[in-house]
């Protein structure tokens, strides 16, 4: 979409039709006068009534004629500061455009006709920073992999099953190589069948964003194949220390003294051993980026998995995504393992979502035998309940920080467990449908 040139012919009409209604009544009085000859009627009312002389009409002409010249200044002065204040906002759009290395697009959806400034374009032997073109063609610009789910998320917009889309496609610049650019708009006009006809948007160029972001892929790939090797390393030489220490207990016979220090190794073993598996857990927390992830989805399966457990789940969330860390679905899963490992006589969980103060809260609750008040915060810390719950909560905290989120127990003993999960403003949207939430 072209910036909003300043609308001089708009404002400028509308001074004309105040200038074209005054001279149309004058006209029709003059012409009125002449076919009734109502000049000589008012010279002959004059003359009769002897209260209106010749120099009062002057007068009179005189005064509609200030009156009409100050409206005209006053209506010129007006124009002059809109003009101005359309030439400032124009002046500090350019700035935002280019400053921000923004491109802007307006597509008329009825004929797929689409304006593009390039204001992403830097360095780059482009033709024109601003063209037009058909809808067609820019879509073959568009890597064909990235073109299904650029229309998937246009459709959705269309539908008003979103409010706006936004996507990163690849798209061939006039040297014929690819450039990421992120692209944000939503549908701005419709009509009467609600069938959109205009889309307005952004482009924003985040090529090195991604070279930035594959190259820390790579980096966390070499860093994640050479822990894998150095734990696996590590857990055979503990395998050869617990042998090596069971012999030496076997060999030593009823020595009680040196038994004491073989039960130290061991201890100190079991203790090196958990501690790589809790680097194993925790080394997969952040190496994928987050993503939009359905909550309904995720419940769900686990839900499934949970059913073999005679644990009833029922979800409440609709079509909500949240925008996590992959791990996410592991932190449902350990929240189901929790109540089956310590609910005891729990039989049913439910898992919805309210909002409140601009911010979204996902609510997990079950009928167990709930935490007591003093435990509350130390389920959450490093290394409770380690022996016997898989991931743990603390790792849990731990992947629900990467978005900025954060988790409480909020339940009352004895009634059951309730983690209440709070999800920031922004990183928390609607699907494909909207469904009724109810807490």
């Amino acid at each position: 979409m072209r910036p909003e040139r300043p609308h001089r012919t708009k404002s400028l009409s509308k001074a004309g039709c105040d200038a074209l209604v005054i001279l149309s009544a004058g006209g029709i009085l003059f012409l009125t006068a002449v076919y009734l000859d109502a000049f000589e009627m008012f010279v002959e009312f004059t003359r009769i009534y002897e209260r209106w002389e010749i120099d009062e009409i002057f007068t009179a002409v005189l005064i509609l004629s200030v009156g009409l010249a100050i409206f005209s200044l006053r209506r010129w002065r007006e124009l002059k500061t809109e003009m101005q204040t359309r030439k400032k906002t124009q002046e500090r759009l350019n700035l935002a455009i280019k400053g921000g290395s923004l491109g802007v697009w307006d597509w008329n959806v009825t004929t797929g006709e689409i304006s593009l400034i390039h204001g992403w374009v830097k360095g780059q032997d482009h033709q024109s920073a601003e063209e037009e073109m058909h809808v067609s063609i820019l879509e073959e610009r568009i890597h064909p992999e990235d073109l299904p789910l650029l229309i998937n998320k246009m459709a959705e917009v269309r539908d008003d099953t979103m409010p706006y889309y936004e996507e990163d496609c690849r798209v061939q610049d006039h040297k014929g190589g690819w450039r990421w650019v992120h692209v944000r708009g939503k549908v701005t006009a419709r009509d009467e069948n609600r069938c959109p006809t205009r889309a307005t948007g952004i482009s924003r160029d985040v090529t090195e964003v991604h070279r930035t972001q594959d190259a820390l892929g790579e980096a966390n790939k070499k860093l994640d194949l050479l822990s894998s090797i150095t734990r696996h390393d590590l857990l055979n030489q503990l395998g050869i220390i617990i042998a090596c220490n069971g012999m030496i207990e076997e060999a030593i016979g009823g020595n009680e003294a040196l038994k004491d220090f073989t039960r130290c190794v061991a201890t100190a073993t079991d203790t090196i051993r958990e501690q790589i598996a809790f680097m194993h857990d925790y080394r997969s927390m952040g190496v994928k980026a987050p993503a939009w992830q359905c909550v309904g989805a995720i419940a769900s399966a686990t839900g499934e998995k949970a059913s073999l457990e005679d644990l009833e789940v029922t979800v409440l969330t609709g079509r909500l995504e949240i925008f996590a860390d992959p791990l996410f679905e592991k932190i449902l899963f350990n929240l189901v393992d929790n109540t089956l490992r310590h609910g005891k006589k729990a039989t049913k969980v439910k898992v919805s979502f309210r909002e409140e103060e601009g911010r979204g809260v996902i609510v997990y609750e079950d009928n167990g035998v709930g935490v007591p008040s003093a435990l509350k915060e130390k389920i959450f810390t490093r290394g409770f309940g380690r022996e016997d719950s898989g991931l743990g909560l603390f790792l849990v905290r731990e992947i629900l920080a990467i978005t900025g989120m954060t988790i409480t127990e909020t339940g009352i003993e004895g009634k059951g467990a309730r983690f209440e999960i709070a999800v920031p403003a922004g990183e928390f949207r609607w699907g494909h449908s909207q469904d009724e939430v109810t807490p």
